[in-house]
């Protein structure tokens, strides 16, 4: 045997011996490791990192709920808290996808109570949520603290009125977009009423009236609410009352602004908007013209997002109300602002970082089937890779692959 190769494999693996860290050390230093990509680059290095970031990991993404099983998951990752879950892909939001065609919930929670009874929050996209599902959700997990619901469908308030009385611990209720049956605005009043630790509440897209009364005690309870967005239900001289219990807000989503108010309430509102010291983000606004643009101006020096995409705002509006809003670093409008609205943005925004320009007027994607029904030409596939094998829930007409 070679006496120097021998040496040098000895003092490799000294070496390799010497600088591997403590399991303790190295689950504290992956612990603070935030980035997905970063934690995956982490666990492909050796097994002993595989393993830390394993145990160490508490969030979860899941770009398609197709790709791999709740039982993958929870054997890969036993310490979870956090999971956001995407199920139908993104042109469903275009009528493109077959109704019935999967990402349902319920599965998922099944398995998630059995083996992460601990689970804290919860964030879907375009996935199916029935009210049984919600209602075992707000069941079954006793630490419960957020839920999130973006372009989901398949519930109804009946099942936000299960997560309103069970979720002891909540701290957000976030629901946009979704296709939700409106049983009734009760829901809110289902909350406790010692119930005080909501930090986020937006229901803005709701096409519902909701119980103000119950809002505005709920408003009252949570001195931490910071975030608050309701639907264009709720009245100007409502949002004034609830900004006088909620002067602490960061982001607020207001109601309608199509109403006349007396000087005495412009002012009055004005005085509110004003004592909202630490708001930033703005939005709703629906329906505003610049007759109301005076009752914002307090706050407006302090925003660094404006979104202005529910109004249909003219140039000569936009021109009147960018000035007092020097800070903007995002901004979404409406196309019906034109060259003039570009113009006048471009001179009053000097921090900005995002301009988003949506189109006023809805327009149709639906596929052309043809006239006859029973058409069998395919115009769409969608294909995706899985490690979870074949869907256990494929209706006829879907394709795995």
């Amino acid at each position: 045997m070679d006496p120097k190769r021998s040496r040098n494999s000895h003092e490799s693996v000294n070496s390799s011996e010497s600088t591997r860290f403590p399991d303790e050390v190295l689950e504290r230093v992956l612990s603070l490791l935030t980035s997905h990509k970063d934690r995956s680059s982490v666990s492909l290095v050796c097994k002993d990192w595989y393993n830390a970031e394993r145990w160490t990991r508490t969030h979860v993404f899941i770009g398609n709920c197709y790709s791999v099983s709740p039982e993958i998951v929870v054997g890969r990752f036993p310490a979870i808290r956090s999971v956001t879950l995407k199920g139908k892909p993104r042109f469903s939001d275009f009528n493109l996808v077959p109704e019935n065609w999967g990402a349902d919930i319920h599965q998922w929670l099944v398995v998630f109570a059995e083996k992460y009874p601990f689970l804290e929050e919860l964030r879907l996209k375009r996935m199916t949520v029935t009210d049984e599902s919600l209602e075992f959700l707000a069941t079954s997990f006793s630490y419960f603290k957020a839920i999130s619901l973006m372009s989901c469908d398949g519930f109804s308030t009946d099942g936000l009125a299960a997560i309103a009385t069970h979720c002891k611990n909540l701290t957000e209720l976030d629901i946009q977009e979704n296709d939700m049956e409106d049983n009734g605005g009760g829901w809110l009043s289902c909350f406790p009423e010692n119930f005080t630790s909501l930090e986020v509440l937006n229901f803005a897209s709701q096409q519902g009236d909701v119980s103000f009364d119950a809002l505005e005690k709920l408003v009252a309870r949570c001195k931490s609410l910071r975030v608050l967005k309701v639907d264009k239900y709720v009245k100007l001289e409502q949002l004034h009352r609830l900004l006088i219990r909620a002067p602490q807000l960061t982001d607020l989503g207001t109601g309608n602004f199509q109403q006349e108010l007396t000087p005495r309430q412009c002012a009055e509102l004005e005085s509110a908007f004003s004592n909202c010291k630490n708001l930033h983000t703005l939005s709703g606004l629906w329906d505003a013209t610049s007759l109301y643009f005076p009752v914002l101006y307090s706050a407006c020096g302090r925003l660094t997002f404006l979104n202005l995409s529910y109004a249909a705002l003219q140039s000569g509006d936009l021109a009147k109300l960018l000035p007092h809003c020097p800070n903007l670093r995002r901004l979404w409008v409406l196309d019906t602002v034109e060259d003039e609205g570009l113009e006048a943005i471009g001179s009053s925004c000097p921090l900005l970082e995002e301009l988003r320009v949506f189109p006023a007027a809805p327009f149709d994607l639906d596929i052309n089937r043809g006239d006859d029904e029973t058409d069998s030409q395919v115009d769409k596939v969608y294909v995706y890779r899985s490690i979870a094998g074949p869907r256990r829930d494929a209706p006829p007409f879907v394709l795995t692959l």
